[in-house]
């Protein structure tokens, strides 16, 4: 995935009260993460399970302002954003409702062949 449409997945995975199932929901209905950001309040407002609050905190340019930051630190540490509809995301992940929009990977690993071990944290 380029870079720009991975600060916006970054950013929308950064907005408070949007989990993954709601970013995967919103990036269908507006057709990218970028369209997410550049969609009418209106247009948010008519996809099912998206509350008010949640839409005012998309409007809030400080998660792209911060994805452009951990871009910036991902690329200095030699860490690989994978977007979930990137051919090379993990096949395994594809098809989990709540798997990552974007999956960190450092180093070069065989997704289909090795066996995986997975660390889940919050990050912060």
């Amino acid at each position: 995935m380029n870079k720009p449409p991975l600060i916006y997945a970054l950013a929308l995975q950064a907005v408070p009260n949007i989990g993954d199932i709601t970013a995967k929901k919103l990036i269908h209905q507006c057709g990218s993460p970028e369209a997410v950001f550049k969609e009418s309040k209106t247009a948010l407002s008519k996809i099912k399970g998206i509350s008010q609050r949640s839409i005012k905190n998309i409007y809030d340019s400080t998660h792209l302002k911060a994805a452009e930051k951990e871009l910036v630190f991902m690329e200095k540490e030699s860490i690989q954003g994978l977007y979930f509809e990137d051919p090379n995301y993990p096949f395994k992940l594809k098809h989990c409702v709540d798997g990552p929009i974007v999956l960190f990977q450092k180093g070069k690993i065989d997704w289909e062949n090795s066996p995986i071990i997975s660390v889940v944290g919050t990050g912060k």
